[in-house]
């Protein structure tokens, strides 16, 4: 089964933002991304790339879906507003963290729907042409 593309696109966006995460938690840091702030402003930014690459097009569908799924999905989306703010407030490593699990989270919720309803979707694929039995129709066994 093939992902969308929005959810290829969200997973490259959530893999770089988890690659600065990696960094900063391991002191091995990129040009700009030294600080907790900066760390946190790049994972926000990506996560709301990921977000819009990836929500946004279904958004009609999320709203009449699954209420449990949009009320999940809207929690862990303000822990992670909420933990990018205190980050960029506070510099706190805990709140980046926080941050980084709750995009985490919510990138996997989204992709996981978004495969589901696709293999719901998809037609039942047509069976094979069925070939000549050995023996048949003039055909001579092997």
């Amino acid at each position: 089964m093939r992902l969308p593309r929005r959810d290829i696109i969200a997973t490259a966006l959530v893999a770089a933002g988890a690659v600065v995460y990696l960094l900063k938690a391991a002191d091995a840091v990129l040009p700009g991304t030294g600080g907790t702030r900066a760390a946190a402003a790049i994972i926000l930014a990506l996560g709301f790339a990921a977000s819009a690459s990836a929500v946004v097009p279904g958004f009609e569908e999320l709203w009449h879906g699954s209420r449990v799924y949009l009320v999940a999905a809207s929690l862990l989306g303000v822990v992670a507003l909420v933990g990018g703010v205190l980050t960029l407030a506070a510099a706190r490593d805990t709140a980046l963290a926080v941050l980084m699990a709750a995009t985490t989270a919510l990138w996997l919720m989204a992709t996981i729907r978004h495969a589901v309803l696709a293999r719901a979707a998809a037609p039942l694929s047509a069976p094979a042409p069925s070939s000549p039995v050995a023996g048949k129709e003039g055909h001579p066994a092997v």
